[in-house]
């Protein structure tokens, strides 16, 4: 009787140890930060409270980064700065909690106060995400690089607004700081769907019931506003195309693939998900098409060398499937995609294919 209560006593001490360490570990982190604009006798109210929420998010972010930059995980992935802040702008929503007007009637200021919610379990699980597929990768590394850029560009715009003398030359400023704005909104609208979508999205999971079919279809509906209105936002395309593949249409997202492609022709993300979706639609020399395109463009691209393979084997080709799939599992960056491994492994079994390590007649076709 004694032996059954200690069994039963340690049985119950475990559980409670498992359910104390779980919410330990992770944390939540809330940053919030302000930020104002002066508004001049060219501006407008609606142009001062859109350049005053772009400084505030771009505040917040930065102190977010600088959070993330010190957690443990962070450290053991060795990411470097530039890692950090992409990740960070990628996968965390800052949101607009109030706004105010002070200063005078004759030099009104907008102030906006802003809120980016960290948890930590969740930025863990996006960045090993990221870090498992390069074509996100390059998404959000581009998207990083374009914000930089439209924030220098917009800098220079309200300075040149500030200093403009003529009503004509105040028109074209505010004109061309209205374009800049929207693509930075963009950029922002396309953060806060992934945030709220991708880890449903997340390929390889069936994580259908999660998703309701009015939520997918609005979310495609302001995707499809924001490629209106900046044409060149590839996350935005990559993200359509996902929503569409989720919601059964596999032919309306080949076409976000092909159009992404017209605008941004050498971008090589948006040519492998095409090949992908050409793979799954059994279309398999167009497929390898695509795939040759991101190969010459990245030879070391792994998630291209696994789907080159994998497409071989569709094919029939099993030497070809086989070269191609060893290629992609002796590399050291395989690790990092534990589900195309095993693929991987299975198809050279198929192929009766030598795995790294065994010696096989491989099937020739």
């Amino acid at each position: 009787m004694r032996s059954k209560n200690l069994v039963l006593i340690t049985a119950l001490f475990l559980m409670l140890t498992a359910l104390w360490s779980g919410p330990a570990l992770a944390e939540i982190k809330v940053i919030e930060t302000d930020s104002s604009y002066l508004m001049g006798d060219n501006d407008s109210k609606v142009i001062g409270r859109r350049i005053a929420v772009q400084e505030a998010k771009q505040k917040a972010l930065e102190l977010a980064g600088t959070y993330v930059e010190s957690l443990t995980v962070v450290r053991n992935y060795q990411l470097t700065k530039d890692d950090v802040k992409a990740y960070t702008a990628g996968v965390l929503e800052t949101e607009v909690i109030s706004e105010q007007m002070r200063g005078t009637a004759e030099r009104p200021e907008m102030t906006i106060k802003t809120r980016c919610r960290i948890d930590t379990d969740v930025l863990t699980a996006q960045i090993s995400r990221f870090r498992e597929n390069e074509d996100l990768k390059e998404q959000l590394d581009a998207t990083v690089k374009e914000n930089d850029g439209l924030k220098k560009e917009r800098d220079a715009l309200v300075q040149q607004l500030a200093t403009g003398k003529s009503t004509t030359q105040a028109d074209e400023t505010r004109k061309k700081l209205d374009a800049v704005l929207a693509k930075e909104e963009s950029n922002d609208e396309t953060t806060r769907i992934w945030a709220a979508f991708a880890p449903s999205l997340a390929e390889g999971e069936d994580n259908g019931p999660n998703l309701k079919r009015a939520d997918l279809e609005k979310a495609a509906a302001r995707l499809e506003q924001t490629v209106k209105v900046h044409p060149q936002n590839l996350r935005a395309y990559c993200l359509l195309a996902m929503i569409y593949q989720k919601m059964g249409n596999d032919a309306a997202a080949e076409k976000q693939m092909r159009t992404a492609i017209e605008h941004l022709p050498s971008a090589p993300a948006p040519h492998l998900r095409l090949g992908i979706l050409l793979r799954a639609r059994g279309k398999h020399l167009e497929a390898m098409k695509e795939f040759h395109f991101v190969e010459r463009m990245r030879p070391r691209n792994l998630p291209v060398v696994f789907y080159s393979g994998m497409t071989f084997k569709d094919m029939g080709k099993c030497g070809k499937a086989v070269q191609y799939l060893n290629r992609f599992l002796k590399a050291k960056q395989a690790d990092l995609h534990p589900k195309l491994k095993e693929l991987a492994f299975a198809a050279i079994e198929q192929c009766g294919g030598n795995r790294p390590g065994r010696q096989r007649k491989v099937r020739q076709s």
